[in-house]
Parts: C-alpha cells; sequence; structure tokens
C-alpha cells in the first residue's frame, strides 16, 4: 500500500496537483453559446460520461481545484499556502469551473459549502462567518448562496463543522425507516448513494451526539453498498457504476468506525481493480468497460488522503 501511495504522490506532484474534473465541461468556449440549463447539464454529462476524454479539443484545461488541493494539503502541510491563496472574498472557496446542477447554476469560483468545509479543515482556520451568514436556512445549512437547495450531506457536513447540533437534529429526523438519507429533500433528489451516505455518516461521526443515527446509518450503508471482497456498489438498488470515489470514501468511512480490517479489504480491491501502472487511479468501470480518464480531484485526492490514512491506521494498529 505505501508503494501505491508513493507511486500516486509523485504522479500528482509532477503535475503540480492540477488535472481535469468530471464536471469541468462548462469550462470549454463552447459552453459560452450552450442556450440554457438543459444544454448546460447536457454538456456537463458528456465529458462526465464519456470514457474518451474530449476536453484538450473543446479548449479545456488542467485547473487546481480547491477541494482537491485540500484533501492533498491534509496530508502536504506545504500547500497550505496555496490553498489559502484561493480563499474568495466572502471567506469561502469554490471550484474552478461553472456547474449546472439540477437544483442551480453557479458560476466558476462560486464560494459553495463542500469546498469551504474541506479547506476549512485543512488549514483549521475559521469559516463561521460565511457559513452562517451566507449558507444558514432555517435550522439547515444550504450549498451555496443564493440557493435554497436541502441537501443532506451538505447540511451534515455544516452542522459537523461548526458544531451545530440543531442543523445536524434536521437531517438526523429525516433519515429513513432503513437508516438511509436520499441525497436531498426535492422530488428530483430522492436517488441513495455509497459516498454520500459515507459524507453523512462522517459527518455524525465528527460531531457526536446521535448514536442511534450513527449505528442505523453505518449499518445499512455497510450492508448495502459493499461486495464482500471489498468493491463498491453506487447506488443502494444496483451495482453499476464502479467509481474509486466511493472506495476512498469507503476506506476513510470504516477507519471512522473503527473498522481498519474493512478498510484494508477496500483498499486492495480498488488498487487491484483500478489502479493504473502510470500512477493514478482509475474513474469508473461497468463490467467489462472501464473508464481510465484521470480526474484529479474525483478520484485522486481521495483515494491519495484515504492512503494516507489507512497506512497510517495500519502503522498505529501494528505499533
Amino acid at each position: 500500500m505505501k508503494e501505491t501511495f508513493q507511486k500516486l504522490h509523485d504522479f500528482c506532484a509532477a503535475r503540480d496537483w492540477c488535472g481535469f474534473d468530471p464536471y469541468d465541461g462548462l469550462n470549454s468556449p463552447v459552453a459560452r453559446v450552450l442556450p440554457g440549463k438543459l444544454a448546460r447539464q447536457a454538456w456537463t454529462q458528456l465529458h462526465r460520461r464519456s470514457q474518451v476524454n474530449l476536453r484538450t479539443v473543446c479548449g479545456i484545461k488542467p485547473t487546481s481545484n480547491a477541494k482537491g488541493l485540500a484533501l492533498f494539503a491534509m496530508v502536504n502541510p506545504e500547500l497550505r499556502p496555496r490553498l489559502a491563496a484561493l480563499r474568495n472574498p466572502d471567506g469561502g472557496w469554490g471550484y474552478p469551473f461553472p456547474w449546472q446542477s439540477r437544483a442551480f447554476y453557479a458560476p466558476a469560483g462560486t464560494s459553495n459549502l463542500i469546498c469551504t468545509a474541506f479547506a476549512a479543515k485543512a488549514l483549521g482556520c475559521d469559516v463561521r462567518e460565511f457559513v452562517e451568514g451566507k449558507l444558514m436556512r432555517d435550522g439547515w445549512i444550504t450549498y451555496i448562496p443564493g440557493s435554497d437547495t436541502q441537501v443532506h450531506n451538505i447540511n451534515m457536513i455544516g452542522a459537523a463543522l461548526l458544531g451545530r447540533r440543531d442543523c445536524m437534529e434536521w437531517s438526523v429526523k429525516r433519515q429513513r425507516p432503513d437508516g438511509s438519507w436520499c441525497y436531498g429533500e426535492a422530488e428530483n433528489q430522492q436517488w441513495i448513494d455509497n459516498f454520500h451516505t459515507g459524507y453523512s455518516l462522517l459527518a455524525l461521526r465528527e460531531l457526536g451526539g446521535f448514536p442511534e443515527a450513527e449505528r442505523r446509518g453505518f449499518e445499512f450503508w455497510e450492508r448495502t453498498f459493499w461486495r464482500p471482497d471489498g468493491e463498491p456498489l453506487y447506488y443502494h438498488d444496483r451495482r453499476w457504476p464502479v467509481d474509486a470515489h466511493c472506495s476512498a470514501v469507503g476506506i476513510l468511512t470504516f477507519l471512522a468506525f473503527g473498522k481498519v480490517a474493512e478498510a484494508n479489504r477496500v483498499a486492495y480491491w480498488v488498487v487491484e481493480n483500478m489502479w493504473d501502472e502510470r500512477g493514478f487511479f482509475w474513474y469508473q468501470r461497468t463490467g467489462a468497460r472501464v473508464n481510465k480518464i484521470c480526474y484529479m480531484r474525483w478520484t485522486q485526492a481521495w483515494m491519495y488522503y484515504a492512503l494516507a490514512k489507512l497506512i497510517e491506521a495500519n502503522e498505529t494498529a501494528s505499533s
């Protein structure tokens, strides 16, 4: 595992920790002439789903991503000044590309909860003014300023970050009878997936004080999203696609719940099945079809942080 981690480190460092992202399609000059929401979504999904990297021919360049850089900086403190320099005047951090979600459109750089939370953890800085001033709603936390979308992992990450038990309770009360959470409360956000559930469980574990919600959520996640050999399932009701992002969050979630053996099983599966000897992890696979595009924030940064934490846990367990 250490050898894989070192190769991944060398690969990312050689590229100055910059790269492409599954959702960076709107960085293309073509995006300027797209007629509206549906066109922006379709263009983004074209790049996210294609097994051929179309970005170079579409004018999309590698970027430095605040969330990815935060994950790298949690292991490499020398990257912290660079991450700090990406902070916006409103006190938050954003993605280096515009993005069109089902609920809202965000121009490039728009401060959001997820980038801000990870940057704050990497830097140990206070972001309460931004989150409470721009993202706080009636007992819950939203994604970006100006939006009222209700997304559970976002709310729970924000609640853990600020120590807001009232906001965490908002999501705990909406936990489903089987222990799961839908992605969000809107009618078009009713899916249940592996890594967003992992985010929510990590936030619950970080804040503490909700043991029954933790237990029920973890039991659902563990029995639903993992095959016996450590292969992750993306959604609660179907197997494909397999995504290395799920593996990374899975390693971290198992570690947070004290299950080191299970974390190692997930790690060995993803190294065996998703590792490219050029020094990075593939994006996704669906049966025999493999998407080998290298995504710096989505895949490499997450696997980098997860492997670093796993190596640390293994060394602690053996000492």
